[in-house]
């Protein structure tokens, strides 16, 4: 086995990309796993040594889209010579696409095939590209590997256009071909060529490179010297080197083709996009615009036996397309961990760490799966009867929901994340001997407990069912004891199809239009008979003089902080997902055309707890509904307060979302209590049918603004400080 050239960096390497391929019938047969790419109307095929799962996503990569053509690779079972032939095509094949290739046959530093199919102390990338559209085109991978063993060279042919590379055999190099000349070809034509490729500028940038006076005669007296003065060092070396028999007619220019890890040569590699593939065309390993030249006679070129387009493909996606398969594999991995009990694609968004992908991580299902945590817990815990007050309650929740708590649970999973961005141009030839360093960096406890989270989110929104999430918590062993089936079934869900806002042109803020048809209440009363209350709602509640009673709706009111937290958070991110969170917007972002502000982040989400969950909000809105006039047991100074809330609250006219906050010190907390314990009270006798008929009714305008203006509503509340968790 040859030494090891280097050690490089992956991290963890999923078994389905760096396990041995599995030989049977005593070594005579290998079975394979075919991986279909369509890439900008073209077919890439992988092999890998296990099936890979593939989400319904496409995703993006230097402005080309990749969409796998299956779900699952698929199998196929090939003779032990086929697989070596696979194996010797792609050692060669790297060697040309890195340059590393001093000759034709195979270089002394590749792997040994025996480690592709028996167990390697370290894991290597054992990914695999072959030639074909619907099946390998194993004549294309014999002809390549004849060419290049036998070294049976097909030499070319005069044309007027070359659509294919050629190669020297001495020194070895893959060439594109791009000017063709004759005996009679005049410098002055080579020299004007130059220009028109934007290689020099000018004659006399040319002559002041080329160190000449004069321009007569032809290319080829020029580049063997004769009657030629001394030119730059660079011409002397293309003349030493110029190859060419005395029989040759044709003469050609040559470039030799980038190495793969400079084909994007000017892209963001940690946003995946390169202006040259999105302003003109595709980025091409043909180099044209760079002065190193060679010159050979026709009868030192050879055709090389692979094709310009799929030598092309391979070097502007296969990099990117392994980084990809890295958070693929890892993702299946995770799936099959948790029993399917979340869609593939989320569960690559849930363990993608800020650090990988800035755009797509776990965050907001982190946050998403935290608020759902949070009602799971809390309903379970209201449940019991022991926890008699609010303080206790919050008390035994915050045992449950902590950092440390969830860290300890998420670590028993032992899931393999994404946690630091690998950059594909750094990729070495994975055909060489190559040692894996392949312990992951380390995460924080707190990103433990924010991964756990977002699989929580992932599973819970697979189908908004909290049955999903408490089959997690089971299979976590997350002590989740709830009983009450009421407060698990039916889901926070508003529907937002139903609307008669949406006629509306205007954006104006909805507690002003709903002041103008209905304003606030005119006369001051309290301790009014709850069964007016009751007609109101539109429900009989068996528990309203609980939940309207001060020093006795605390257990309610707690219950109902999780419950429209639940509500509000949910809805707002399946809204805004349909808005700022698709692929479109997360690739436009990660190319510059949009701000990160327009791409829905955590910050966004916790906008909407300060906007519409603050006591500001929910204060007004329970004196706006008149929860204050039924209320019991408020004290002289809170009615005094209530009082004056109310007058400055009939004289205002909400004209923007900026009023209705700064009421949060005016307006007394108990009327923000109020109408959480309400809510709950609601769920307790009803379940979430009943919540989403009453306070998700009450809501939807709220929360339709507050996703069509997120963006004004985000900068106004980082502005003032209120985004501090």
């Amino acid at each position: 086995m040859a030494d090891t050239l280097t050690v490089q960096f992956f991290g963890y390497m999923a078994p389905q990309l760096s396990s041995h391929y599995t030989t049977f019938d005593d070594n005579q047969n290998v079975l394979i796993y075919l991986n279909y790419f369509e890439i900008d109307n073209q077919m890439l095929i992988l092999l890998s040594p296990c099936p890979i799962e593939y989400s319904q996503q496409s995703f993006i990569a230097f402005s080309s889209t990749i969409r796998p053509r299956y779900r699952i690779s698929q199998k196929l079972m090939i003779s032990i010579d086929q697989f070596k032939s696979i194996v010797s095509f792609n050692i060669l094949l790297f060697g040309d696409l890195y340059l590393t290739n001093k000759t034709q046959s195979q270089p002394f530093n590749a792997r040994n095939f025996q480690t592709f199919i028996t167990p390697n102390p370290l894991p290597q990338i054992n990914i695999l590209v072959v030639p074909g559209v619907y099946s390998i085109h194993f004549d294309q991978i014999y002809e390549f590997l004849e060419s290049k063993l036998t070294q049976k060279n097909e030499q070319i042919q005069p044309q007027s256009k070359f659509d294919f590379l050629v190669y020297t055999t001495n020194p070895y190099r893959v060439c594109n071909i791009q000017y063709q000349f004759d005996k009679t070809t005049q410098l002055i034509d080579y020299f004007f060529y130059l220009i028109d490729n934007q290689i020099y500028q000018d004659i006399n940038e040319i002559q002041q490179i080329f160190m000449q006076d004069t321009i007569k005669g032809t290319l080829l007296d020029f580049l063997q010297g004769k009657n030629q003065q001394p030119s730059a060092y660079f011409i002397q070396s293309i003349r030493k080197n110029f190859n060419c028999n005395a029989q040759d007619t044709k003469f050609y220019l040559l470039q030799q083709i980038k190495s793969l890890n400079s084909i994007h040569q000017n892209a963001d590699f940690a946003k995946i996009f390169c202006q040259n593939c999105e302003d003109e065309n595709k980025c091409t390993l043909l180099s044209s615009n760079i002065p190193q030249i060679y010159f050979a006679g026709q009868s030192s070129l050879f055709k090389y036996p692979l094709s310009v387009k799929f030598m092309d493909l391979v070097c502007r996606t296969f990099s990117q397309l392994i980084c990809q398969l890295f958070l693929i594999a890892n993702a299946q991995n995770a799936t099959y961990l948790i029993n399917r009990l979340a869609n593939i694609d989320r569960i690559e968004e849930a363990i993608s760490c800020p650090s990988f992908n800035p755009q797509r991580n776990y965050q907001n299902l982190e946050m998403l799966g935290d608020v759902v945590i949070k009602y799971l817990t809390s309903a379970m815990l209201f449940e019991d009867p022991k926890y008699k007050t609010e303080n206790v309650l919050s008390s035994a929740r915050v045992c449950l929901i902590t950092n440390k708590h969830l860290s300890v649970i998420y670590g028993q999973l032992k899931l393999n994340t994404m946690n630091f961005k690998i950059n594909s141009k750094k990729f070495l030839n994975h055909m060489m001997m190559i040692i894996n360093e392949q312990e992951d960096q380390k995460l924080s406890q707190k990103q433990q407990a924010d991964i756990y989270e977002a699989l929580c989110g992932a599973c819970y929104i697979k189908n908004y069912e909290f049955k999903d999430l408490m089959d997690f918590f089971k299979l976590t062993n997350f002590q989740f004891k709830g009983k009450i089936p009421q407060f698990y079934k039916g889901n926070p869900l508003i529907d937002f199809s139903i609307n008669s806002q949406d006629r509306d042109t205007d954006n104006d803020y909805p507690l002003k239009k709903q002041i103008q048809k209905r304003p606030f209440s005119e006369t001051l009363k309290f301790n009014q008979p709850f069964e007016e209350f009751i007609d109101y709602l539109g429900c009989p509640l068996n528990n309203i003089a609980e939940a309207m009673t001060v020093d006795q709706f605390e257990r309610l009111e707690f219950f109902g902080d999780a419950i429209l937290e639940l509500l509000l958070i949910v809805n707002v991110h399946k809204e805004c997902e349909k808005v700022y969170y698709n692929q479109k917007q997360q690739q436009l972002c990660r190319e510059g055309k949009i701000t990160q502000k327009l791409l829905l982040c955590p910050g966004m989400l916790h906008t909407a707890k300060i906007s519409l969950l603050d006591s500001g909000f929910m204060g007004t809105m329970a004196i706006y509904h008149n929860f204050h006039q039924y209320a019991r047991n408020l004290s002289r100074e809170t009615q005094n307060d209530i009082k004056k809330a109310l007058t400055l609250l009939r004289e205002d006219q909400f004209t923007d979302f900026r009023r209705i906050n700064q009421y949060s010190s005016q307006i007394p907390k108990i009327m923000s209590d109020l109408w959480e314990s309400v809510a709950a009270c609601i769920l307790v006798e009803y379940g979430w049918e009943m919540v989403i008929k009453i306070y998700g009714e009450m809501y939807k305008p709220y929360i339709k603004y507050f996703v069509d203006n997120i963006s004004l509503i985000y900068d106004f509340c980082q502005s003032s400080g209120n985004l501090k968790k």
